[in-house]
């Protein structure tokens, strides 16, 4: 397995108010999509209760190769307590919340091998050669993870009107 470092670990959203379901599943599907990310959606579970609303629970996975030696990788959890259908139409969310933890994985592709003398030239590698990139993306990672909980507050402060 490729090495991954831990950058964002756990930022979290939460929100209970009126949304546009649907738009915002799509905008934040489009996210990842106009990003260039590929996009697995590991798990899509509803579950409709006595009283007609629903939850939901959504676990996706992100990924996408920036250079031949790293990747960006994200795993996010969208729960929804309560979904419920309101009189004019719109929907009403009960505890919404996300959850996003980013990772940067370094040689997916395994240039340096897993032996013990590889490992250790890949370490200084990494070090001393290219330990200024490694910074820079993984500010991205963390700057990417903010961009998409931004996009969730925006999307939903718009139905705080």
């Amino acid at each position: 397995m490729p090495p991954k470092e831990r950058i964002v670990d756990g930022k979290t959203f939460s929100y209970t108010g009126l949304i546009d379901f649907q738009k915002f599943y799509k905008s934040m599907k489009e996210f990842w999509d106009n990003k260039g990310f590929d996009f697995f959606e590991n798990k899509h579970e509803e579950k409709v209760k006595d009283d007609g609303s629903r939850s939901i629970n959504l676990e996706w996975h992100t990924e996408k190769k920036i250079t031949d030696y790293v990747t960006y990788s994200y795993d996010i959890n969208i729960t929804i307590d309560t979904l419920k259908l309101l009189d004019n139409m719109k929907q009403y969310v009960e505890n919404l919340n996300i959850k996003i933890n980013g990772d940067l994985i370094t040689d997916y592709q395994k240039y340096f091998g897993d032996k013990p003398f590889n490992i250790f030239l890949r370490g200084l590698f990494e070090k001393y050669l290219y330990d200024s990139e490694l910074k820079d993306h993984k500010k991205n990672v963390g700057k990417i993870a903010d961009e998409f909980l931004n996009l969730v507050k925006d999307f939903t402060a718009s139905f705080k009107l």
